[in-house]
């Protein structure tokens, strides 16, 4: 049996989870990140847009201790004729043939499979524009991370996002931990979509992604969820933890 799970909502998109000697960062961009001494660290960044990357967590002293999962559009964009473009708001090139270099630093695409030591297996989704989607299994537990909210239209709720999610569902099975956004980036609130997130993948616990600090919108949502056996929680604050109770967990 582990530990209690930690975890962190830091601020923007970022949440952090802690889980035995690992401590993962989705979508880092601002706000006060603790990273224990005697954790491995790994940042993952589902896209290069504002409020999911900063090139800050590359700049870290000791970022050779760290592991890197980045999102491939930092690093370039991908033109007509499959020629690749280095990314002009990205990296420079003096610093991405340095990363290149580098085992500790991954830029992924979607549909790829990576493994991370013996205990963590990344899978890469993306629908249209979106940015990546994470499946992260470490242990025993899975966790989907999807960033970015492009998909969105207007609020709506399109077919082709919901048979997106099934054929993901379909390989990959439920997840215990789920990250959604409950918000689009055009700043209209949609609930269609966490809400078909949450019935497709029946996650164990559910964090709201995307809440532009507006808490009360995710109070709100997570009340909408009283009669349903996910537990939606609700984000008061930057920089607040949540324990996991593993005895709860089964």
């Amino acid at each position: 049996m582990y530990d209690d799970i930690k975890v962190n909502y830091v601020a923007e998109n970022c949440y952090s989870f802690e889980i035995e000697e690992y401590l993962l960062v989705f979508d880092y961009c601002n706000g006060i990140l603790n990273i224990p001494d005697d954790k491995k660290t790994i940042f993952f960044a589902t896209s290069n847009k504002e409020g999911h990357y900063t090139q800050e967590i590359l700049k870290l002293f000791d970022m050779d201790n760290f592991s890197y999962v980045l999102s491939s559009d930092i690093a370039y964009d991908r033109g007509e004729g499959n020629v690749i473009y280095l990314n002009d708001e990205g990296l420079s090139v003096e610093k991405l043939k340095d990363l290149y270099k580098k085992k500790n630093v991954i830029f992924i695409n979607p549909a790829e499979r990576y493994k991370i030591n013996k205990d963590i297996e990344i899978s890469t989704f993306a629908c249209e524009e979106s940015g990546l989607s994470f499946l992260v299994k470490i242990f025993d537990f899975t966790i989907f991370y999807t960033g970015e909210s492009v998909f969105f239209d207007k609020g709506e709720e399109s077919t082709e996002f919901i048979n997106y999610l099934y054929e993901i569902f379909e390989r990959e099975g439920e997840v215990d931990l789920g990250f959604f956004p409950i918000r689009t980036d055009g700043g209209v609130e949609s609930f269609a979509y966490p809400k078909s997130f949450i019935e497709i993948f029946n996650p164990q616990i559910f964090f709201p992604l995307n809440i532009d600090e507006d808490f009360e919108m995710s109070k709100e949502f997570s009340a909408s969820f009283t009669e349903n056996p996910t537990d939606v929680r609700s984000i008061d604050e930057d920089n607040q933890e949540f324990e996991i109770d593993m005895d709860d967990w089964e």
